[in-house]
């Protein structure tokens, strides 16, 4: 991937979001959702039409090579897959796209069958966020990593070849033992980092345990969204954790990603890419091509 005379290389964005409020339609623009005002106090300042134009507009002063856009808890995740299919077709989409799942769902068969006729659905996702806390809890139930059915349900994600995008907090990753063991020639992508709520020193050793754990599977990556979501909008802050995750994948399984346009509320791209810049900035050129853009293209087959 080549660097530019700016000195910033290519990039693909592993992870943003694209919205048309009335014509998709979101659970959580239309049930406000304390969990997420709770995240971030002004967390609904995104909830407006962000299309391929807003987008483009965010990402102007960087080289981009490609993305990947994310589903964003849509009423019917099947008709946003399409209008991204449509977006893509007349050129302003995303180079892929992960699509919304339930595997618990008895629809589930027939949702896939759909994304099959969707050329840009290159993965899916489930939240399955779940903490003590109420406030913490994005996911609708606490078993479903331990559940027959809704393994079940993966072994049809596998057999489509799908990637899919894991969404666990960091306090979860042991309970995907199962689904790891099972699964070791699926690729999986850990969203967020492996999301650490407690974020004290000792809460840092166990998150490098998790990340170890999960790590130890050939077929896991690590995706870097929602840093400053998670960790704060500064270097000083997200410092620590970039490195550790990146130290324990390696930068060829982990992968750069915007959030827009949720971060976008926090800080700019061009700030994230400072940071990151000077964080990783000890790397080799073709390990910082990894992590900008090499294990995107093989995770989510970005052409």
């Amino acid at each position: 991937m080549a660097g530019h005379g700016d000195g910033r290389r290519e990039v693909v964005d592993a992870h943003h979001h694209l919205l048309d409020v009335a014509g998709i339609g979101y659970s959580w623009i239309r049930d406000r959702s304390r969990v997420l005002e709770a995240l971030l106090s002004n967390y609904y300042d995104c909830a407006r039409d962000y299309g391929g134009d807003d987008y483009a507009d965010d990402m102007s002063t960087v080289p981009l090579a490609g993305s990947v856009a994310c589903e964003f808890g849509a009423v019917d995740p099947v008709a946003e897959a399409t209008w991204i299919q449509q977006l893509a077709d007349a050129g302003s989409g995303p180079s892929a796209f992960i699509a919304g799942v339930d595997l618990a769902s008895p629809t589930l068969t027939e949702t896939l069958r759909r994304y099959r006729d969707l050329p840009r659905v290159h993965a899916v996702r489930q939240p399955l966020y779940w903490a003590e806390d109420p406030l913490r809890r994005l996911g609708a139930r606490p078993d479903y990593l331990t559940d027959p059915r809704w393994l079940a349900g993966f072994e049809q994600v596998a057999a489509d070849g799908l990637t899919w995008d894991l969404l666990v907090y960091d306090a979860q990753i042991p309970d995907t033992a199962v689904l790891l063991r099972s699964f070791p020639d699926t690729p999986i992508v850990l969203e967020a980092a492996g999301w650490p709520l407690d974020r004290s020193p000792d809460g840092f050793a166990r998150w490098t345990e998790r990340l170890e754990f999960a790590a130890a599977h050939p077929n896991v990556a690590l995706k870097l969204q929602g840093l400053a979501l998670i960790f704060g909008p500064s270097r000083q802050e997200i410092e620590p954790w970039v490195r550790r995750a990146v130290d324990t994948f390696g930068p060829e399984r982990c992968m750069f990603a915007t959030h827009l346009p949720v971060d976008g509320l926090l800080w700019s791209v061009e700030a994230l890419l400072d940071a990151l810049s000077g964080i990783l900035a000890d790397l080799a050129d073709h390990e910082k091509d990894e992590f900008f853009g090499g294990c995107a293209r093989r995770q989510y087959r970005v052409p």
